[in-house]
């Protein structure tokens, strides 16, 4: 019951991200985040 409710909330678009890798750089473009959801493995990237 509870895995379902976790998979309504990512539907709905409330994810339980964590950081998988984490790109360092100087200037414009700065750190780049891989993010993933704990739930449904959703990944994307975040910039800092």
């Amino acid at each position: 019951m509870l895995k379902l409710f976790g998979r309504l909330l990512c539907i709905l678009g409330l994810h339980d991200f964590h950081v998988v890798e984490v790109t360092f750089s100087f200037g414009v473009g700065g750190n780049v985040s891989k993010i993933e959801c704990r739930r449904c493995g959703y990944v994307t990237t975040r910039h800092e």
